[in-house]
């Protein structure tokens, strides 16, 4: 007597299969936002380059981020100091693509990072002061479109967001979109 597969334990085989199939691909198809996967970035590096900031001797010595007195060492050949001095010592900490720009020009970044984000980063008022959250602006895909903000109503998949920085560094988002990005849910676009 030969041993043999059933008609119905061949089908059920063929559709168990048949659903791992569909799961597999399914899974395979799925791509990160990559919109979501920069503003994580962006944000990490915020958060750890103000951290090194403050916890810097020679450049933050009394430990708050208002300090507008000159470093006690040179980047690019001057002692950073007063309204730009935090947009050069955050510059100090990342790989720039090209010379970083900390004057008052808010409709071009302050210099653009090597993996294609561009950051505003605004120079401080003439006594330093951080008007309680400093907003440092992202474009996680740089001039692409759709170069929208998160928030707005009318942007599906924004791309520019605001990291805010207290005195003392502490890192603020207020948007939903944003909060959203930084959960350790995946999402994912199709």
């Amino acid at each position: 007597m030969k041993k043999a597969f059933t008609l119905s334990e061949m089908l059920i085989c063929i559709s168990i299969m048949a659903v791992l199939v569909v799961l597999f691909l399914s899974s395979i198809r799925a791509k990160p936002n990559s919109n979501m996967v920069m503003f994580r970035k962006a944000y990490n590096i915020t958060s750890s380059n103000v951290y090194e900031m403050l916890q810097s001797a020679i450049f933050y010595e009394t430990g708050y981020l208002n300090n507008l007195q000159p470093t006690s060492q040179q980047i690019e050949g001057a002692y950073p100091s007063g309204q730009t001095k935090f947009c050069k010592v955050f510059a100090n900490y990342v790989n720039t693509a090209g010379e970083p720009d900390c004057t008052s020009n808010k409709s071009k970044p302050s210099f653009s990072t090597l993996d294609g984000i561009d950051w505003y980063l605004p120079p401080k008022t003439t006594s330093g002061n951080f008007s309680g959250k400093e907003i440092v602006r992202v474009d996680v895909n740089g001039s692409q479109p759709p170069n929208c903000t998160a928030g707005s109503a009318d942007c599906e998949q924004p791309d520019t967001f605001e990291i805010k920085i207290s005195n003392v560094g502490k890192i603020y988002i207020d948007d939903d979109t944003a909060k959203k990005y930084l959960q350790n849910v995946r999402n994912v676009s199709k």
